[in-house]
């Protein structure tokens, strides 16, 4: 009898991976700030929160999201999230080139924060900063053009100080704080560069009380020695 001809293995598909209850309200809340935007209208927001409610999988989640720019679900596991913890007092600082995945977590107890995004590489249009933070002022820099936005932020004891340039419709580049943080400020704010070279770069419908406030943040401080030899004046 003559051999039958060896047959190519049929492909395999991919498992599917299982949704978690946190992907699931992250949809719900993306989708709760796509209607506010417009993006949504009220019974198409309806439809798709009770589809996202009932997910098991994270690909039923992507779907929702799919025709709606700049909203992104982030894995809540594996490679897809960085974690940076600092001891107590510890700094956290990165800047500079360095790869930004979908999701970075940030815990620390009085220490130095910075993540400085202007010169980052990050995976996704949209990058989330979870924040797990107290007695410091954790400080996020995003390039010009990017935005941001503190909607799922929650602050006890400090407030958030946002310089970022605000825009209508997001960024080619967001990034999403959310998270906790207690006991001091959290700022959000471009690359420091000359106050007048801020004030040509915001829109031109920016309201008098925005220049005057980029005017003042970026002002140099007049040394001790210069009031001395002024008598004070």
């Amino acid at each position: 009898m003559a051999r039958r001809a060896a047959q190519d293995p049929e492909p395999v598909d991919p498992p599917r991976e299982r949704a978690s209850d946190a992907e699931r309200e992250d949809v719900a809340a993306m989708l709760a700030r796509a209607m506010v935007a417009g993006r949504l209208t009220p019974v198409e927001y309806s439809d798709r929160a009770a589809i996202a409610q009932a997910a098991r999988y994270r690909d039923q989640l992507d779907g929702l999201l799919s025709d709606l720019p700049g909203f992104v679900l982030h894995s809540s596991h594996g490679s897809d999230a960085l974690e940076l913890e600092a001891g107590l007092g510890g700094s956290i600082t990165r800047r500079g080139y360095w790869k930004v995945p979908p999701t970075v977590r940030v815990h620390s107890w009085v220490g130095r924060v910075l993540l400085d995004l202007s010169e980052a590489e990050c995976a996704t249009a949209v990058t989330a900063v979870e924040l797990a933070t107290g007695m410091c002022t954790p400080t996020i820099v995003i390039p010009e053009g990017a935005t941001a936005d503190v909607d799922d932020l929650r602050i006890s004891a400090g407030s958030v100080r946002d310089e970022t340039v605000h825009r209508r419709e997001r960024g080619e580049m967001h990034v999403s704080v959310r998270g906790r943080h207690a006991f001091g400020d959290v700022v959000l704010r471009h690359p420091l560069r000359g106050r007048w070279e801020r004030l040509r770069s915001l829109p031109a419908e920016a309201p008098r009380s925005v220049a005057r406030r980029v005017t003042r943040a970026h002002r140099p401080a007049r040394s001790d020695a210069h009031r001395s030899d002024t008598g004070g004046r």
